[in-house]
C-alpha cells in the first residue's frame, strides 16, 4: 500500500518538475532545474603613466561597487527566500519584492555566456569555463506554483530538498522524499533518515546565438533510495518492502532510459556567479539556486 501511494505521489512530483525544467503537459505524461577596455590616448610619459594609474583605479572602484550591490541583493533574495521557505509560503508582496531583486541581479551578472557548459564541444570556447553552470544545485526559492503546491501537511511523503544535477550534457532534477512525521509509528515506513531521491533526466543544450537560453530534451526517470540510520538491509524484494519504499529502492534503484528524446521545454539563465544561479522559465517562472559545497553534497 505505502509503495502504490509513493509511485502515486511520483506522478504528482513529475508533474510539478514539468513546471520546474519547463515541460509542456503533453510530454509529463511520458514519464507516468569581464573585460575592460583601456583607451590609450599619445601623451608625454609622465602623463600617460598618470592616466593608466587612474583609470585603473576607477575600473578597480565600479568593481568593487559592483561587487558591493551583487552581495547586497544576494544577500536580501536568500533573507527571502528563508523568511518564505523557500517561496511556498511567499504572498504577492513577496513574489513582486523577489522580482524586483531578480531583475537588479539580472543587470549584474558577471557572466557573460552562462550557458556555454551546453554548447557543443565545437562550439565550447573553455573546457574550465568559470562561473560554469556545471555543478550541483539546491533550490532556495522559486514562485512555480506545482512546486510550492507539493509541501502538502497529510501528504504520504515529506517533502526534502529540491535540487539539479547539472553535468553537461545531462541535466537531473532531483526531488528528495522523506518520511512524514506522522507515519513514524506505522510499520514498513522506515526511519526518520529514510530518503528516496527521484531524478528527471533531461539532456540540455545551446550555442554561442541562443545563450542565455539552454534547450531540454527528456531522457529518462532514476529513483534511488538510503535507508537512513537503519542496519543494513537484508537482501530480497520481501526484506526491502518490510523495511520501507527507501530500503526497497536502495536494493531495487530504478533507471529507465529509452532511445526517444522529446522536447522538455528551455529556460534562460538570469544570473550566474560562482555561488548563484537564476533562472526563468519559458512559462514566467522563477528559480534561485545555490551551488552545493564540496564534501557537503546531498546528492
Amino acid at each position: 500500500c505505502s509503495l502504490s501511494l509513493l509511485m502515486l505521489r511520483n506522478a504528482d512530483c513529475r508533474t510539478a518538475y514539468s513546471r520546474y525544467i519547463n515541460m509542456p503537459r503533453e510530454y509529463s505524461k511520458l514519464l507516468a532545474l569581464p573585460a575592460a577596455a583601456l583607451l590609450l590616448v599619445a601623451s608625454p610619459c609622465v602623463s600617460f603613466q598618470t592616466s593608466k594609474l587612474a583609470t585603473r583605479t576607477t575600473s578597480t572602484k565600479i568593481a568593487m561597487t559592483s561587487s558591493s550591490e551583487q552581495q547586497l541583493l544576494k544577500d536580501d533574495l536568500v533573507a527571502l527566500a528563508s523568511s518564505t521557505r523557500l517561496g511556498f509560503s511567499a504572498s504577492r508582496k513577496d513574489w513582486d519584492k523577489a522580482k524586483s531583486i531578480i531583475n537588479e541581479l539580472s543587470k549584474l551578472s558577471p557572466t557573460e555566456e552562462p550557458a556555454a557548459a551546453y554548447y557543443s564541444d565545437a562550439q565550447a570556447t573553455s573546457d574550465d569555463i568559470v562561473p560554469s553552470l556545471a555543478g550541483k544545485w539546491t533550490l532556495i526559492y522559486t514562485d512555480a506554483p506545482d512546486i510550492t503546491s507539493l509541501d502538502a501537511p497529510l501528504s504520504i511523503q515529506k517533502l526534502g530538498r529540491i535540487g539539479q544535477e547539472c553535468d553537461p550534457p545531462l541535466i537531473k532534477n532531483v526531488i528528495e522524499w522523506k518520511r512524514p512525521s506522522w507515519a513514524s509509528s506505522l510499520p514498513f515506513s522506515g526511519d526518520e533518515d529514510s530518503r528516496i531521491l527521484q531524478k528527471i533526466v533531461t539532456e540540455g543544450a545551446s550555442t554561442p546565438a541562443d545563450n542565455p537560453t539552454v534547450d531540454l530534451k527528456l531522457v529518462g526517470l532514476e529513483i534511488s533510495g538510503t535507508n537512513g540510520s537503519m542496519e543494513e538491509t537484508s537482501s530480497g524484494l520481501v526484506n526491502s518492502l518490510l523495511n520501507g519504499p527507501a530500503a526497497l529502492f536502495e536494493q531495487n534503484p530504478i533507471k529507465l532510459q529509452g532511445p526517444l528524446k522529446g522536447p522538455f521545454g528551455k529556460f534562460d539563465i538570469l544570473y550566474l556567479d560562482d555561488e548563484m544561479r537564476i533562472t526563468k522559465t519559458y512559462q514566467g517562472y522563477y528559480a534561485v539556486n545555490v551551488r552545493q559545497e564540496k564534501g557537503n553534497e546531498w546528492f
